[in-house]
């Protein structure tokens, strides 16, 4: 999946280069305005600068609405693991996670019970990792597999929450480098100087990360 989002990412940036000679007109449009057009929604200043000729905006347009697809469509499966998640917890190792610390969340797929979990810290001489034995932070799973599932069901909730910000980072990269298209594109149209955008990015421990710059 990080995968995917980075071609994405390089296919939006490695357009930003792109531009087009238009004929200046009597009226030409206002560079700002077109700027501020396509940070609100990608395409939206390339339609107003020349509506007969916005191509280049509805690449942006198409981005934009493939990435909000896409974040809302892992919202909802993100939403549906989460709920499957602590339903299973409480079923089946008669615990409630939500809520919780994700170190005891963590305990619970890693040993059949409380009592197992605290023996260990105790021999590992981790006192301060300690859990009081009360109702609510005890648990005992009936086998290997039901835990195997608890832990599968974590790890791929955590695996797609922690893809959303990456989705959102895309968007608001798509917005900018629509607008500085648009931007560009109006001050063709007045002769004027252009505005250009630089990202570099890379991948880091908690997904795609990068420098942004934006030159007038």
């Amino acid at each position: 999946m990080r995968m995917t989002l980075l071609l994405i990412l390089l296919f939006i940036i490695s357009g930003s280069g792109y531009s087009q000679d238009t004929s200046p007109g009597t009226n030409s449009p206002d560079p700002k305005i077109a700027f501020l057009k396509s940070l609100a929604m990608p395409g939206w200043g390339h339609h107003y600068v020349d509506k007969s000729d916005w191509t280049r905006g509805q690449f942006h347009l198409a981005a934009e609405a493939g990435l909000v697809l896409s974040y809302v469509g892992l919202r909802i499966h993100s939403n549906n693991l989460q709920q499957n998640w602590y339903t299973y917890a409480r079923s089946e190792a008669g615990v409630d996670v939500e809520g919780r610390e994700r170190n005891f969340r963590l305990a619970v797929g890693n040993f059949e019970s409380l009592q197992a979990y605290n023996d260990y810290q105790e021999r590992s001489r981790n006192w301060n990792l300690l859990y009081d034995d009360i109702p609510e932070n005890r648990w005992s799973w009936t086998g290997i597999d039901n835990r195997n599932k608890y832990r599968d069901l974590r790890e791929r909730f955590e695996t797609i929450d922690q893809q959303l910000p990456a989705l959102l980072s895309l968007m608001v990269v798509n917005r900018v480098v629509s607008a500085i298209s648009a931007y560009n594109r109006a001050r063709k149209q007045g002769s004027g100087g252009t505005a250009s955008v630089h990202f570099t990015p890379y991948q880091g421990m908690s997904g795609i990360v990068g420098h942004l710059s934006i030159r007038f």
